[in-house]
């Protein structure tokens, strides 16, 4: 009796071996997110290199049949696997509209047209409560509704509809910030990082500053400084980059306890691109 048992136990190894690879086999990929930028001239979307600024093409999005140029930030949606993204402010780039893509097709639907020139632009964006939440920039709104400030944050509804507006206070006082108006979650998720200049403002969702960095220059080339910091972005692993208006990439130091910080240069990429938008997305997306 004994080959007998043994042969029925080896053919019941074998069927487990297979059947354990078939398993595997069905295990959906693991896709990873990369760091994406956008050229807002050309509409061309390009993976970035956080180690030393390279690029590489990855395609780009369309809107009634045309590539989509002149957004301004980008942010992609897990709860629903869609992109959502803002326009810059001018007539020839859609005028502050806001717009929701599909990763399938990358064809972008407009879901807020800014009709009424509301704002000049939401120039930063990130998902909050399964809402838009971005900076802004009023413009005709803040006449309409008397308000004493022109900058803030803004909630909006996944289908583009308004929710809410905060303005940033430092106690009684209105904080006004424009140049740069990039949005990132602080590390703790529980603060908001906005940029201005040569600044991070640190801030809760109810507007409330609480800290404002100054940041030192690292590693510029002679002659060239930090101007006006347009979109910032945590890496998978926590570190925060940032772009600014004369095109320089690098990676943002927040040192914890201390008011002082530092943006030190990697690269500065090229100077034919306007480059916004640096945001983390599934890698599958451009396939």
């Amino acid at each position: 009796m004994k080959p007998l048992v043994l042969k029925i136990l080896g053919l019941f190894l074998i069927f487990s071996v297979v059947t354990a690879c078939s398993d595997d086999d069905d295990d959906p990929p693991v896709i990873n997110d990369i760091m994406m930028v956008y050229d807002s001239e050309t509409g061309l979307f390009s993976s970035i290199d956080i180690s030393d600024g390279s690029l590489v093409a990855l395609g780009s999005v369309t809107y009634q049949g045309e590539i989509l140029a002149g957004l301004r930030d980008i942010v992609f949606n897990p709860n629903n696997d869609l992109i959502y993204a803002s326009a810059r402010a001018n007539s020839d780039t859609h005028n502050g509209a806001i717009f929701s893509i599909d990763p399938t097709t990358l064809v972008a639907t407009m879901i807020n047209s800014n009709e009424d020139d509301d704002w000049y632009a939401v120039p930063g964006i990130e998902i909050y409560n399964n809402q838009i939440l971005g900076t802004v920039y009023w413009d005709e709104y803040d006449n309409a509704n008397n308000l004493d400030y022109n900058t803030g944050l803004i909630t909006l509804n996944l289908d583009g509809s308004f929710v809410s507006e905060t303005p940033l206070m430092d106690g009684n006082e209105t904080v006004h910030f424009s140049d740069g108006m990039g949005i990132e979650y602080a590390v703790t998720g529980d603060e908001l990082l906005v940029t201005d200049y040569d600044e991070i403002i640190v801030t809760d969702f109810q507007g409330d500053v609480k800290e404002v960095i100054d940041l030192d220059e690292i590693n510029f080339p002679l002659e060239e400084s930090l101007d006006g910091i347009r979109t910032i972005k945590r890496s998978e692993d926590g570190v925060l980059y940032g772009i600014d208006r004369d095109n320089h990439f690098g990676r943002i130091n927040l040192t914890v306890g201390s008011p002082v910080g530092s943006f030190t240069y990697i690269t500065t990429l090229p100077e034919s691109g306007r480059y916004v938008g640096l945001t983390l997305i599934p890698e599958n997306i451009f396939e």
